[in-house]
C-alpha cells in the first residue's frame, strides 16, 4: 500500500497531460500488489533495502560478507581465527555428534539440558546425550564444588536413565559417601529386577559381607594387588619407609596365602569362608609369637605359594622381626572392630556378577573418617581386577556379557587406586565405563601427584564442570575452553583546548578496528556460573553450555520412594542372630544340674602328694595342662563345643590354638548355661 501511494503521489506530480488522480490511498490489495512492480516500486524497494543494509548491524553484515557472533556478554566472536578459534558449539556442530530431544526418547548417558533462557519451562527443553557412533568413550570426569549439585543433578537421573533401558539394562557400582542414593534408588532398581547389595562402612550393621581373600585359592596373582592395597592406602606419603613397606608386604602376602589355603584338619577341605580372612590374619599376629608362626610355615608342604614370601620376610635380621610384625598389626588394627571383621569376614557380595546379571552395589563411605579407605580402595581395585579378568576368559572378544558403569562419587576419599589409569585404558574394552567425580583439581593432585593426574584426566573423553570455588580449577577449564579472537574498536573524540587560539593542532575524530584474543572463559566467570548450568567438554569438540538435570524430571522419578539404610539386614547378621536364638532355646531345654550331696572328701593315699608343674596327674595330663583346658572350656567353649555332640562326633576342643580351632561368638555363658 506504502509502495502504491508513493507511485500514485508521483504520478500525480510529474503527469500533469494524464488522467487526474482521485487519491493516492488505495485499499484495494490486488493494485497495491501490482503496484511492486512497477518502475516506481520496483525502485523503492531498491532503496528501502540499501537503506536497511546502512542502517542496521545484520544488514551490514549480509551485505558486506563480515560475519561474527554476538556473545552475550557484550563482545563479537570473530570466525578468521587470528588469536583463535574456539567458541561455543553451534547448532550444526552439536547435530554431529549428539543426539538431542525428550528424555524417554534417548538411550544414551544424560550430559544436560538445552534452553534459551533458564526460566523456561522444561517441557520445552531439549535433552542431551552423545551419539552411539560418536566415537567417544563413556569415561566422564566431572567437577563440582560442595553443593554444585553432583548427586542430584548427575548421579540420580545417570541411575534413572541406566535402569529405563529396558532393552539393554547395564549394571551399576556406585559411591555413596551419605547413603542417600541407596535409600532413594534401591526400592526402584529391585523393582527393576537388579541385584542390589551395599558395601557400608557407615552403618556396618547394614551392610552385606565382602571377604577380600574369596577366590584367592585359585588365583594367587590377586594376594600381590591386595597387599599393595592395603600397604599404600595406609601408608604415610610424608614419610620414605621402603624397607619397613616392603618388609610387611612379603609377610602380610605370606600369610594371606597360608590363611586362605588353610583346611579342616584331615581333610582337603577348606575352612569356612568366614574363617579365612583379613581378621584371622590380625588375630594371628596379635595372639601369637614367632615361634608359633615359625611352626605354622615349616608345616606347609614344599612348593606352598606361603613359603616364598615369607622366605623374602625372614631375610630381615631376626631382632626386627617384631618390628615389622608391630608395623602390619598397626596397619589392620580396624579389624579390632567386631563390625568391620564381621563384613570382612562373610562373603555375600560376587564382584563378578554385575558383568552376567543387571546388579546395582552401592558402596557408603565416610568422609571424615580416612581409617576404612584401604577397604574402599580394595573394593574397587578387585571389582576392576575381577571384572576385566572375567570378561577375558568369559566375554566375546574380551567383553562383558553385561556393561558396567561405575560412578566414583567422592572419588579422591575412597582410597587410592593403584595404576588406575592403566584400568582407566583397559576397562572399556571390557565393556566397564567410569564417572570420576571429584570436587577440585587439587584435590585429584593431592591424591594423585606428580603427572598422574594429568594421565586420568586424558583417559576420560567427556569433562564437566558443574561449578567451582577454586582458582586453580577455574583457569584448568579456562584453558580447557580454548581462545577465541574478538573486535575490539577504539574510538578517539576530539576535544578542543579551551584557551587556545591554534585550534588546527587538535586532531579530528577517529574510530580503529582491530582483533585481539581473549579467553572464551574466563577464570573468574566461570566461579560466577550460575547454579543450573554446566560446562561440557568433549574432546575434539568446542565447549558446550548445559543446564543441570534434576531427577524429577525423568519419567521414572514418580516410581522411587524411599527405604532406611538402617531397616536393612544383611544376611550374615540375619544368620548370627538365627543361630544365638537356636543356641538359646538349647540352653533352656537343658535340665538344671542336680547338687551333689554333702560328704567328707575322698581320701587320698598317703604316699601321694600334689602335683607340681610338669608332673603327670592320674589322667595322664599335668596339672598346668589340665587347669588350662578348665580355663579355655570357661572362657571360650560358649556353646560352641557341647558334649553331648563332642561325644557324638568325636570333637574336642584344640588346647593349642588360641581359640580352640574354633571362631569364637559373641555371647556369655549366662546365655548358653556354661559357668
Amino acid at each position: 500500500m506504502l509502495i502504491n501511494s508513493v507511485h500514485l503521489g508521483i504520478k500525480s506530480t510529474f503527469n500533469a497531460t494524464g488522467d487526474p488522480v482521485g487519491s493516492i490511498w488505495v485499499v484495494n490489495p490486488f493494485r497495491n500488489l501490482l503496484a511492486v512492480f512497477t518502475p516506481t516500486g520496483l525502485g523503492v524497494t531498491a532503496v528501502g533495502f540499501i537503506l536497511f543494509c546502512l542502517i542496521t548491524k545484520k544488514g551490514y553484515i549480509w551485505f558486506s560478507g563480515y560475519k561474527f557472533i554476538r556473545d552475550k556478554r557484550g563482545f563479537d566472536i570473530l570466525p578468521d581465527g587470528t588469536h583463535g578459534t574456539s567458541g561455543f558449539m553451534s547448532k550444526k556442530e552439536q547435530e554431529k555428534i549428539l543426539l538431542t530431544g525428550p528424555i524417554s526418547e534417548l538411550s544414551g548417558t544424560l550430559l544436560g539440558k538445552l534452553k534459551d533462557d533458564p526460566d523456561d519451562d522444561d517441557k520445552y527443553a531439549e535433552y542431551v546425550t552423545l551419539r552411539p557412533n560418536s566415537g567417544l568413550t563413556e569415561h566422564i570426569m566431572v567437577y563440582g564444588a560442595t553443593g554444585a549439585g553432583k548427586t542430584r543433578g548427575l548421579v540420580k537421573p545417570f541411575i534413572l536413565q541406566c535402569a529405563a533401558k529396558r532393552s539393554t539394562q547395564e549394571s551399576l557400582i556406585c559411591v555413596d559417601p551419605k547413603g542417600e542414593v541407596y535409600e532413594s534408588m534401591s526400592s526402584f532398581l529391585r523393582e527393576q529386577g537388579y541385584e542390589v547389595r551395599m558395601f557400608n562402612l557407615l552403618d556396618m550393621e547394614n551392610s552385606d559381607a565382602w571377604n577380600c581373600l574369596s577366590g584367592i585359592e585359585k588365583d594367587k596373582d590377586l594376594v600381590q594387588s591386595i597387599a599393595e592395597v592395603i600397604i599404600k592406602n595406609t601408608s604415610n606419603a610424608n614419610e620414605r619407609q621402603d624397607f619397613w613397606e616392603k618388609a610387611e608386604l612379603n609377610l602380610l602376602m605370606a600369610l594371606m596365602h597360608y590363611v586362605a589355603t588353610q583346611t579342616i584338619p584331615g581333610t582337603t577341605e577348606l575352612l569356612p569362608i568366614q574363617q579365612r580372612s583379613l581378621g584371622a590374619i590380625y588375630r594371628m599376629l596379635s595372639n601369637e609369637s614367632f615361634g608359633d608362626l615359625e611352626r605354622r610355615f615349616e608345616a606347609l608342604p614344599k612348593g606352598h605359594p606361603a613359603l616364598a614370601p615369607y622366605g623374602i620376610f625372614k631375610l630381615a635380621n631376626r631382632q626386627i622381626w617384631g618390628n615389622i610384625a608391630i608395623g602390619l598389626g598397626n596397619r589392620l588394627s580396624v579389624f579390632q572392630n567386631p563390625l568391620v571383621d564381621k563384613i570382612t569376614s562373610y562373603n555375600e557380595i560376587d564382584l563378578t556378577l554385575p558383568g552376567q546379571k543387571p546388579c546395582a552395589y552401592f558402596c557408603c563411605i565416610s568422609a571424615q573418617d580416612s581409617s576404612l579407605e584401604f577397604l574402599s580402595s580394595l573394593f574397587f581395585s578387585q571389582l576392576f581386577a575381577r571384572l576385566i579378568e572375567y570378561g577375558r576368559r568369559h566375554g566375546k572378544h574380551g567383553r562383558l556379557p553385561m556393561t558396567v558403569n561405575v560412578c566414583l562419587e567422592e572419588f579422591c576419599n575412597i582410597g587410592k587406586l593403584p595404576d588406575f589409569k592403566r584400568v582407566l585404558n583397559f576397562c572399556r574394552g571390557s565393556g566397564i565405563f567410569c564417572q570420576l567425580i571429584v570436587q577440585s583439581i587439587p584435590q585429584l593432585q593431592d591424591r594423585y601427584p606428580k603427572t598422574e593426574w594429568e594421565e586420568l584426566i586424558g583417559c576420560t573423553d567427556i569433562q564437566i564442570c558443574l561449578g567451582c570455588n577454586d582458582v586453580d580449577t577455574a583457569t584448568y577449564i579456562s584453558k580447557k575452553c580454548g581462545m577465541v579472537t574478538i573486535k575490539v574498536e577504539n574510538n578517539q573524540m576530539p576535544l578542543l583546548p579551551l584557551f587556545s587560539p591554534v585550534y588546527s593542532s587538535t586532531r579530528p575524530y577517529s574510530q580503529t578496528k582491530s582483533n585481539t584474543q581473549r579467553a572464551l572463559m574466563l577464570p573468574d566467570e566461570i566461579m560466577r556460573m550460575d547454579n543450573q548450568e554446566s560446562l561440557v567438554l568433549l574432546r575434539g569438540q568446542k565447549p558446550l553450555k548445559l543446564y543441570k538435570i534434576t531427577p524429577d524430571e525423568h519419567p521414572s522419578f514418580q516410581r522411587l520412594h524411599d527405604v532406611k539404610v538402617s531397616d536393612y539386614t544383611p544376611e550374615w547378621r540375619r544368620q548370627e542372630e538365627l543361630a544365638k536364638a537356636e543356641r538359646k532355646a538349647r540352653a533352656k531345654s537343658r535340665p538344671a544340674p542336680s547338687a551333689p550331696e554333702a560328704g567328707p572328701p575322698p581320701a587320698q593315699p598317703a604316699n601321694t602328694a600334689p602335683a607340681t608343674p610338669g608332673q603327670k596327674e592320674a589322667g595322664g595330663e599335668t596339672a598346668p595342662h589340665k587347669e588350662r583346658d578348665q580355663i579355655l572350656r570357661q572362657e571360650y567353649d560358649y556353646g560352641l563345643l557341647d558334649p553331648e555332640l563332642d561325644r557324638v562326633s568325636s570333637q574336642s576342643p584344640d588346647t593349642e590354638a588360641p581359640y580352640g580351632a574354633f571362631d569364637l561368638i559373641e555371647t556369655s555363658p549366662d546365655e548358653v548355661g556354661g559357668p
